[in-house]
Parts: C-alpha cells; sequence; structure tokens
C-alpha cells in the first residue's frame, strides 16, 4: 500500500495553492506530517514548538520553526503572511493542572489574522464523553466527563466563536509507523480491561488526519465539525489482542473492570472507560470518501511491510 498521499487522494499543486502560508501551531507529529504534504500542494510552511532540538528537526524538513512558549509571542509578520492555519496545541499542564490556553491568546492573534482564509483546530473525541456504546456523530450533545475531555471543548469553542474561517476536527486515537502500540506489545506484560458490556473506542492512521486537513483546505466550510476515525470502532482489549496476533507479541493480560482500577494508573484507565462508536458518515459524505486505511489492520498491515522493508 502506497504511503504517497499526493497519489492516493489526487492532491496537486494548483495556483490556488501556490505561495500560501500555512502556520502550524505545535508542529509535532501530526504537523510534521502535514507540513511534508503541504509542500507538494506549493505551501510555505512554519511551525511552532517549545524545543530547540524540534525546531532544527523541522527546518530540516523545510519548515519554518518559530520557537515560542505561546502563540502569543508569534510576530506580526508572520500572522499577516498566514493563509491557513492549524492548531494542534495540546492542552497546558501547570501544578497538576490541564487548560486550554486557546482561551488566552486566540484573542490576541485574531485581529491580526488579516488575510486568513482557513483555520483547523484538532481536537479530540474525548469531547463526546461516555456514550454508553452508541454511534456519536457530530450532532450529538458533548458531555466530556474527564478535564482533559472539558478543556478541549474549551478550546473548540475559542475557535468557532474567534470570528475566523475555523473548523474543528474532532480525532479518535492516533497511530501511524513512527507511533504506535507494537514495541509496548512486543516487551509483553501489556494490560488491557475487558469490560463488561464492552467499551467501545477508535482509532485513525496520521495519514488519512493529513488527507481529511488538506480536503478540507480544499473545500473549507466556516464551523463544521468533523470526526476523523476509521470505519471499525473496537474495544480495545479485543483490538491489542488481534494486533498481538498479527505481529506475533506476547499475548495482552485481560483485567477485569475491578483489576484494571488496582493494577492500572488512573491516567491510563480514564482512556478506555468512556463507551463509544465513533461515526465517521461526514467524513466519507464531505471530505474522504475512502479511507486510505479503513481500519487498524489495514494499518498494522502497511506498518509491518514498511519495517520489514
Amino acid at each position: 500500500m502506497r504511503n504517497d498521499l499526493s497519489h492516493a487522494y489526487n492532491i496537486q499543486v494548483s495556483k490556488k495553492t501556490m505561495n500560501k502560508h500555512l502556520l502550524i501551531l505545535g508542529c509535532g507529529y501530526v504537523g510534521t506530517k502535514l507540513a511534508k504534504a503541504c509542500f507538494k500542494l506549493g505551501f510555505h510552511v512554519s511551525g511552532t514548538t517549545r524545543s530547540h532540538e524540534h525546531a532544527q528537526t523541522l527546518k530540516e524538513t523545510g519548515v519554518n520553526p518559530i520557537i515560542i512558549t505561546s502563540p502569543a509571542d508569534i510576530s506580526d509578520t508572520i500572522l499577516k503572511q498566514c493563509s491557513h492555519i492549524v492548531d494542534s496545541i495540546p492542552l497546558t499542564r501547570t501544578d497538576n493542572i490541564m487548560f486550554a490556553s486557546q482561551t488566552q491568546w486566540l484573542s490576541i492573534l485574531t485581529p491580526k489574522l488579516q488575510h486568513l482564509e482557513w483555520a483547523g483546530y484538532l481536537s479530540t473525541t474525548g469531547v463526546y464523553g461516555d456514550a454508553d456504546g452508541a454511534w456519536v456523530d457530530e450532532s450529538y450533545h458533548c458531555q466530556p466527563s474527564s478535564p482533559r475531555g472539558i478543556e478541549r471543548l474549551k478550546a473548540e469553542q475559542a475557535w468557532l466563536n474567534a470570528g475566523l474561517p475555523a473548523e474543528v476536527f474532532r480525532l479518535a486515537g492516533i497511530y501511524g509507523a513512527e507511533r504506535n502500540i507494537i514495541t509496548r506489545l512486543m516487551a509483553g506484560d501489556y494490560k488491557a480491561v475487558q469490560w463488561n458490556p464492552p467499551h467501545y473506542s477508535s482509532r485513525i492512521h496520521v495519514d488519512d488526519i493529513v488527507a481529511t486537513i488538506i480536503a478540507a483546505m480544499q473545500s473549507p466550510r466556516t464551523g463544521r465539525i468533523i470526526n476523523i476515525a476509521d470505519d471499525l470502532p473496537l474495544p480495545h482489549a479485543d483490538y491489542v489482542q488481534q494486533v498481538a496476533a498479527m505481529i506475533d507479541a506476547p499475548e495482552p493480560i485481560i483485567l477485569t473492570p475491578e483489576e484494571g482500577k488496582t493494577q492500572l494508573s488512573v491516567t491510563a484507565l480514564s482512556f478506555f472507560s468512556d463507551n463509544k462508536r465513533i461515526s465517521n458518515q461526514r467524513l466519507h459524505n464531505e471530505l474522504l470518501p475512502k479511507l486510505h486505511y479503513p481500519s487498524f489492520k489495514e494499518g498494522m498491515i502497511a506498518i509491518l511491510s514498511s519495517k520489514e522493508g
């Protein structure tokens, strides 16, 4: 399976994208992948980071690195040049408290973005909270059950209420060739909870996230919210057992919910306590009729093939 998004999704350089300037706030794993794809569209790309080491990595990939602690520190010159923005900044953590920093700096940026054509905020499906296993689409009422989900929802609202041409992408669990569960499973002693009834969760390959963002940039709709998840929601315990079998790893240790409370951290347990199946129907209808990796199975096969190669 080719890992060339320009080929897979018919991405071509056009007059509409030549000389456009994309600013990626928090240019980490997804942002770096997006930058590489956008170069093929003719974009100039700048990316923010707090790390001097990561700034050098960005520079080597062709991204103009901006080392800052807050987007409020970005120069007016850069902001005036921006035609597109992607916000991939994680929640800020201080003194065991996490919060959405967008509520502090976005209003400062807004009047300076004089030529902004489009913005996208990368959120999480965690904003929905628990749905008792129901299918959840973008119209579902958000009732986040974790501080992380609550703050992500605040960041979404900050972007949607900023008066900018912004849309929101709610991402399922991200994996890819460089970031996946393979190493942890191969190490053995991986523990997962088997809930009763089963608790469903969803995943998405990083390449399909990038393809979705590019499709949205090419067909923008202010105020739109899109779930980015693959076609196969699956209980986490089932997922890790199937992946372990695919890679010939030791069988994961399957815990009861009671055992999970004593053997797993509160954070680890909270990731899989919510029970929902993320609907990607809007994604298919409006942006990507077909995913490059419809489920983790195709994604893992591609990852394993690349490692063997």
